[in-house]
């Protein structure tokens, strides 16, 4: 009885230790035989954890494969022609422009040229009387035929004319538009899907350190990459860039995106600006939008919209359709551009899921919310980003749209990108306005 009770004894203090093996087993064990057994299942335990924790490090760090460079479209048939616009002439008279159809551009040399633009006048006016509503610093809207590349509208406002905000030639901190760029490259680079969970830390719309962790936490949200895009969550595209893509792959996909390359138009435009860092917090504030390098134009996020909206290929953004010359002959006449291709139209498709959801449950559900009450507007399908960030001495703010409607026969889309600058107190907000400027759209338009 004695030997017993110690057996018992010991009995209590190992089952306190293990919390893997029934008590009953150990009792009935020699000490030695426990001790084996115990440190058995401890040492196995341990290893599929370990081998637990490497499969996950080991799928979540893939390696993005840089997409194949774009496709361009046939610019050398395009320098061949006779004539083509000086960018300063072209410059000079669309910032003059009031809605009109055509300008006259006197050159510094030679007679003058008529040139005809591609903007639809009616729709160019109402952009600018919307704009001229909008009780903000100033704006700037895009809109183009995302299967032509014909700029359909392009305006820009500003309060003060003597002290100008706007410019739509300008490039801008794009925010978190760039969340378009790092879902698209992990997207097509089969790293993640729509549906895939992702963890995070911290509030949707802050950026700290801590929470750009590999780890997760008791506490940690959980949330598929749909939602996460659809309600901007930083946190998760801030470790997508550093524990997915990494700075090469950001750097491959922005430039297949045209950032950092100049887009072969006719339009002068800025370039659009993106620096990749190589450390992990800066990494993050790339991938996330959370920074004031990351530039970019108006018609360039349009363009964005159209690649999306195209099944992943867009032909560049024009706006000459012809030019004559003093005599009335014709000089120059727009050529069917081939389409320059960025994404594969799987990866188009699921980014458009992403977009799409942004309208339905994400930053824009309540600016698009009267879309399912009008009945002219039921068959459209609408997808957008937004973003917005303040300069440096929080007196501006940045605020923006970029995204398509589509018709759900087809025959019908636009691609539209709204920036607003916003002093102390907000005027319309970008997501106001293009619903705003879909609406107008899309009900001059019949299927």
């Amino acid at each position: 009885m004695r030997g017993r009770g110690k057996n018992l004894k010991r009995g209590k203090l190992i089952r306190q230790r293990s919390y893997t093996v029934p008590p009953l087993i150990l009792l009935n064990q020699k000490p030695r035989q426990r001790k084996r057994r115990s440190f058995a299942v401890f040492f196995w335990t341990f290893l599929v954890g370990l081998l637990l924790v490497y499969a996950f490090l080991h799928s979540w760090n893939r390696t993005a494969q840089p997409p194949p460079l774009p496709q361009m479209a046939d610019t050398e048939r395009k320098t061949e022609k006779d004539w083509r616009p000086a960018p300063e002439f072209l410059l000079s008279g669309l910032e003059d422009l009031d809605g009109a159809g055509c300008l006259e551009l006197a050159g510094a040399k030679g007679p003058p040229y008529t040139l005809h633009t591609s903007f639809d006048r009616e729709y160019q006016r109402w952009v600018e009387r919307r704009l001229r509503r909008s009780m903000a610093l100033g704006g700037v809207v895009a809109a183009l035929d995302p299967r032509s590349g014909r700029i359909l509208a392009l305006a820009t406002y500003n309060e003060d004319p003597e002290k100008p905000e706007a410019f739509f030639w300008k490039a801008y901190p794009a925010a978190s538009l760039f969340k378009v760029v790092t879902a698209a490259a992990a997207l097509e680079s089969g790293i993640l899907e729509p549906e895939s969970i992702l963890d995070y830390t911290g509030r949707n719309h802050t950026l700290y350190r801590r929470d750009l962790k590999q780890k997760t936490y008791p506490w940690s949200n959980r949330v598929t990459l749909r939602k996460a895009f659809a309600m901007s969550v930083n946190p998760v595209f801030g470790k997508i860039g550093i524990h997915a893509l990494g700075a090469e792959a950001l750097r491959e996909f922005g430039a297949a995106f045209y950032f950092g390359q100049t887009l072969p138009t006719e339009v002068p435009f800025e370039t659009s600006r993106l620096r990749v860092p190589g450390d992990s917090i800066g990494i993050a504030e790339i991938s996330s939008g959370f920074n004031r390098q990351t530039l970019m134009t108006a018609i360039h996020a349009a363009w964005i919209g159209a690649i999306i909206v195209s099944d992943g290929a867009a032909p560049v953004p024009w706006v000459v359709e012809s030019v004559l010359d003093e005599d009335g002959q014709e000089r120059y006449r727009h050529e069917e551009e081939i389409p320059i291709r960025v994404l594969s139209p799987e990866t188009a498709e699921e980014m458009r899921d992403l977009m799409e959801a942004t309208i339905q449950l994400g930053t824009c559900r309540k600016s698009f919310r009267a879309s399912r009450r009008d009945s002219r507007l039921r068959s459209v399908v609408f997808g957008g980003k937004t973003g917005n960030i303040n300069n440096k001495t929080d007196t501006i703010k940045y605020d923006w749209f970029l995204g398509y409607g589509r018709s759900r026969s087809g025959k019908h889309q636009l691609a539209l990108s709204v920036m607003m600058v916003h002093g102390k107190l907000l005027g319309h907000r970008a997501n106001v306005m293009a619903y705003d400027l879909f609406k107008r759209y899309f009900r001059r338009k019949k299927d």
